[in-house]
């Protein structure tokens, strides 16, 4: 886009930055840099010289604001925006499809909707909103097709206050009437509160969220802790029974081969004494009563956690419901105005 002073943008660029021109000076060979800019790329440097035709300076030359091209490109920043604040506005209008009702033949989009007019107008059209002094008074939103919804069915009056006591939006004239010496406020200002307390509703649940999951992350880190060290009685239990059993098998392999000399024995006198020295049985346990069920506690550690998840994730759903519906019920739907 050129701008439309003497300067084009390309000769308002910055050949070492590639942008508009920020407090731009000028080097005795005749081109420019912003200040910040060449003062950079000679600090960088070791010798001091133009970066645009390497021209070499003995001496670091002292360069004041070029006032001529600073007040350019202090004027083409300003148009950029402007064009750029321009086409945002007509595009979200273009989102919109509301059409000027004041446009003959071929509809324009509208730019704002009157509600004192109970018209849309385009850009065009709305210019009297702008020079005429009546019109300026007028209440001006963001185009909408459903203009009547902003309207008092009841004194066909822009609905500008929000009654707090039957929390409803009135006009002015309701006031004067059915909410005589009620609580009003003007709608914005409704608006406002009512996004403040949103913000403090979000804030909160946050923050209740936040509590709740370092609270699951607590009960998580105690019930690993628990669940290793029932895994070590466990392991302990283990190893006493085997240590136990160990013994029963030396006890039992002693008699096996006590059995084996009795029945090699030669003599009557042997075979007596080694059946003496036999004669106590050993004191083995009943293997079979030693019950050891892993799984068991493991399914009931997961039955346990199935049902707290279960409950936990009905408590959300009611608390995120009844949030919904505070939410939904204090809404105060109110556009983009403007008074011009």
């Amino acid at each position: 886009m050129a701008s439309s002073s003497l300067l084009s943008e390309e000769q308002l660029l910055c050949s070492i930055c590639l942008d508009v021109f920020t407090d731009p000076v000028t080097t005795p060979c005749g081109h420019n840099f912003c200040k910040k800019c060449l003062a950079g790329y000679w600090d960088s440097s070791d010798h001091c010289q133009c970066p645009m035709c390497n021209k070499s300076f003995e001496m670091r030359p002292d360069l004041s604001i070029n006032t001529l091209i600073s007040e350019t490109a202090a004027q083409f920043k300003q148009s950029v925006q402007a064009h750029t604040s321009n086409t945002t506005e007509r595009n979200a209008c273009a989102d919109t499809k509301v059409l000027c009702d004041a446009c003959t033949g071929v509809k324009e989009i509208a730019m704002k909707s009157c509600l004192n007019c109970g018209a849309s107008y385009c850009m065009i059209h709305l210019e009297p909103h702008k020079n005429i002094q009546n019109l300026k008074k007028h209440k001006l939103i963001n185009p909408v097709e459903n203009l009547e919804d902003y309207m008092c069915k009841k004194h066909e009056r822009p609905l500008e206050l929000f009654c707090r006591d039957d929390q409803i939006c009135v006009c002015q004239f309701c006031t004067e009437g059915d909410h005589k010496n009620h609580n009003t406020v003007p709608i914005e200002e409704a608006n406002e509160e009512l996004k403040k307390s949103t913000e403090e509703e979000i804030s909160e649940g946050v923050e209740v969220f936040t509590a709740l999951i370092h609270s699951i992350e607590r009960s998580q880190a105690e019930l690993l802790e628990l669940m290793e060290e029932k895994q070590e009685v466990v392991e302990r239990q283990a190893e006493e029974l085997i240590q136990e059993l160990e013994q029963e098998i030396t006890v039992l392999k002693r008699k096996d081969l006590h059995l084996e000399q009795l029945s090699n024995a030669e003599n009557y006198l042997q075979k007596i004494q080694i059946y003496s020295s036999m004669w106590s049985p050993p004191h083995t346990k009943n293997w079979t009563e030693v019950n050891i069920n892993p799984d068991r506690s493991r399914e009931t550690l997961r039955t346990s956690l199935s049902h707290l998840h279960k409950q936990l994730n009905n408590e959300m759903q009611n608390e995120m419901q009844i949030l919904s519906m505070a939410m939904t019920t204090g809404l105060v739907l109110v556009p983009a105005s403007e008074s011009l």
